[in-house]
């Protein structure tokens, strides 16, 4: 028991010491080809990292300079467990069986698709791969404890056809879809919605622009909500209730 009891002071003293958390109603959702997973117990935290791919080359006359390289690609590393009993104030729903969740996972990581990570009053909501998912059990509890680690996934649609003269190999292209189904899970907003709707149908340099002109429609349209079903093509979005909105 001693593991599980650090965890939970662990998530009280994160309440007490800053007033608000992830375990304040903050809910961490993956998604991955029309299914989801909600976290049961949320992390008492997680981590971050943004590569930019920076370098530095000696010039002869001048020593060292530093050069601005390109963003690279976010990671997301967290660990919790899935409870196989009630916790009082800790579970924000109500669990599933903890190897359900582990069956779950894995099958979103064999799909071949990328998955899609949404936590609650963040701006984190992003496509996603799963790189690393690390499970046991302890404590005599039933309770698996896992680590995951997740890696942003960027759909790239090219202009044009040609070889890179660099590398001699074609770019990656998104998926080819004619219609793509989303579905409006916690944790997504408008926006969120519009760049799933625009992402594997446009290049790169066309979706911020699609995204607005979706946005701004969406946001007039009524019985949108959690639970919501749209189905996307590159020229319209179909909503559940047979609402078309063309763009």
């Amino acid at each position: 028991m001693a593991s599980i009891l650090s965890f939970l002071n662990q998530a009280v003293d994160s309440l007490i010491s800053s007033g608000s958390g992830l375990n304040t109603g903050c809910k961490l959702v993956l998604s991955c080809a029309g299914e989801s997973v909600t976290f049961p117990v949320s992390p008492p935290s997680f981590e971050i990292s943004n590569a930019y791919n920076n370098s530095t080359i000696n010039v002869n006359s001048l020593g060292d300079i530093n050069m601005l390289g390109k963003r690279g690609l976010t990671t997301i590393k967290f660990s919790s467990f899935f409870p196989a009993q009630a916790y009082d104030d800790i579970v924000n729903t109500t669990p599933d069986s903890p190897y359900s969740y582990v069956e779950k996972i894995n099958s979103f990581a064999q799909k071949g698709q990328p998955c899609k990570l949404a936590i609650s009053n963040t701006n984190i909501n992003l496509n996603v791969s799963i790189d690393t998912f690390d499970y046991n059990e302890k404590d005599g509890t039933s309770d698996v404890y896992f680590s995951i680690s997740l890696r942003e996934y960027r759909y790239v649609l090219p202009n044009s056809n040609k070889l890179n003269n660099t590398t001699g190999l074609a770019s990656r292209v998104a998926e080819e879809r004619k219609e793509k189904v989303i579905n409006w899970y916690p944790g997504m907003d408008l926006m969120d919605v519009a760049a799933q709707s625009m992402g594997q149908f446009f290049s790169i340099d066309k979706q911020d622009a699609k995204q607005l002109s979706v946005f701004r429609t969406l946001a007039k349209t009524k019985n949108l909500n959690v639970g919501t079903v749209l189905h996307a093509t590159k020229q319209s979005i179909k909503i559940s209730d047979d609402t078309i909105i063309n763009f």
